[in-house]
């Protein structure tokens, strides 16, 4: 018996081996095959995880910095204190530019707007500012005159997340307007200078809903504030609808996406009376492009 196995070992080799092993006497301790398959499990999981491309939203704290673009139109009026002796109220300025205008009188600008995200808050900035500028001739009588605009809008607001696709938000906006007219001296008429200079803060409340993509590519969403409350303007209010698109970038990371949105946002603010009191009532709206980059 012996001899007849050996030399059946030694004709079959190996595929002889293999089914002796699978003979009941060979059978595995109990427990082996459960502790092999859990091994197995978690090294398809691993394999899975790092074949898994990595996005800026893998990380507990994400970064955002977005340049952008807005082409604006502004629509309202300004009162200027009144510089003439024995007046009775302001010096009131009607505005009316689209965005060929705008672009026109644009001498430089800022629009930068940075966001640190947590998966239970976020603190999100905004700047925007414009500086406009140009002379012309006043429509009635035709004098020279040179006209200047700066504004500043700076806010900060702290979201935080009620639900996956809504934030609940409060902060404030630094608001800063300048603007000059100067009318240099006629033949009859005098010399004209109005300049309307102030500085406001503004508290907000905001609101923040997204839509929830299975593919991380997309991204679109709405943001809403109201605020002011007469702590500096009399009402203040934003609506921003906004998509986006991330582009793959090195070893499957997404760091940069380009975005679109259309902003309309306004204020009403007043001070002072009689010839002193000045007052800006304006809308600001129009289409945007971002340039967003994650990290």
């Amino acid at each position: 018996m012996k001899t007849r196995l050996v030399t059946a070992i030694l004709i079959l080799g190996m595929p002889v081996a293999l089914v002796v092993h699978a003979q009941p006497d060979a059978e595995p301790p109990p427990g082996e095959h459960a502790a092999t398959a859990e091994v197995s499990m978690s090294y398809v999981a691993e394999q899975s995880a790092a074949a898994k491309p990595k996005t800026w939203q893998d990380k507990k704290w994400n970064f955002t910095i977005a340049p952008y673009l807005m082409f604006p139109f502004m629509n309202g009026s300004m009162t200027f204190p009144n510089p003439l002796p024995a007046q009775t109220e302001g010096v009131n300025v009607d505005i009316d530019l689209n965005t060929g205008d705008i672009l026109k009188r644009l001498n430089w600008f800022l629009m930068l707007y940075f966001e640190a995200k947590h998966p239970k808050f976020s603190i999100a900035t905004d700047v925007l500012y414009m500086n406009l500028g140009q002379g012309g001739q006043l429509p009635v009588s035709g004098r020279n005159a040179d006209f200047g605009l700066q504004q500043l809008a700076a806010e900060l607001v702290v979201f935080g997340q009620i639900v996956r696709w809504f934030e609940l938000g409060g902060g404030g906006r630094v608001n800063f307007v300048q603007s000059e007219v100067n009318v240099p001296a006629g033949m009859v008429l005098p010399a004209l200078g109005l300049d309307f200079r102030k500085t406001w803060f503004d508290p907000l409340i905001a609101v923040r809903f997204s839509v929830p993509f299975k593919n991380d590519h997309r991204h679109l969403g709405v943001r809403a504030d109201f605020g002011g409350f007469t702590v500096g303007s009399n009402y203040a209010w934003q609506v921003y609808p906004y998509g986006g698109y991330n582009f793959d970038g090195v070893n499957d990371k997404r760091i940069f996406e380009l975005a679109g949105a259309f902003r309309a946002f306004g204020m009403k603010y007043e001070s002072g009376s009689g010839p002193n009191r000045i007052e800006y009532d304006m809308i600001l709206w129009g289409p945007e492009l971002g340039f967003l980059f994650h990290f």
